[in-house]
């Protein structure tokens, strides 16, 4: 298989993984908005786009604020939402900035590594791919958003 092909792949797959965690990004943003200012108005609007989907707080950072609401962690679904935005975490950071073993991939197993700390490697294929998207679909039901 074509070293271009197997890259064009993992483009694909790449894109299609960060465009929808930044959708469950915005998503949680919202939800905390909620949380901390449930009326719409002028406040509330600031609070979201001024704080919680500004460039300076960072997707672990609004985890981190979910996992630390005594409200959140009291209900039956957290340790999977928690565990679920855990793992598209690690997933959009993995693709978005780790390197693509060339020699080592195939078009059904694309395997990917970091040199940062010690070396580490994952492989992209269909099993991996389904678990995200079952993710993204119960973080999507959870917070009230259809596809």
């Amino acid at each position: 298989m074509s070293k271009i092909v197997i890259k064009d792949e993992l483009d694909s797959i790449r894109g299609e993984i960060i465009s929808s965690a930044l959708r469950i990004e915005f998503i949680l943003s919202y939800s905390l908005r909620v949380f901390f200012h449930p009326t719409n108005s002028k406040k509330s609007a600031i609070l979201f786009w001024n704080v919680l989907n500004s460039q300076y707080l960072t997707f672990d950072a609004k985890i981190s604020i979910y996992e630390s609401i005594p409200y959140f962690k009291k209900l039956k679904s957290y340790k999977k939402v928690s565990e679920s935005l855990r793992f598209i975490q690690r997933l959009r950071n993995r693709v978005a900035h780790w390197e693509i073993d060339e020699r080592g991939s195939t078009l059904e197993n694309i395997v990917i590594f970091t040199l940062s700390g010690k070396y580490r490697k994952i492989t992209i294929n269909n099993n991996l791919i389904k678990e995200y998207k079952k993710h993204t679909a119960f973080l999507l039901k959870h917070f009230g958003y259809n596809r």
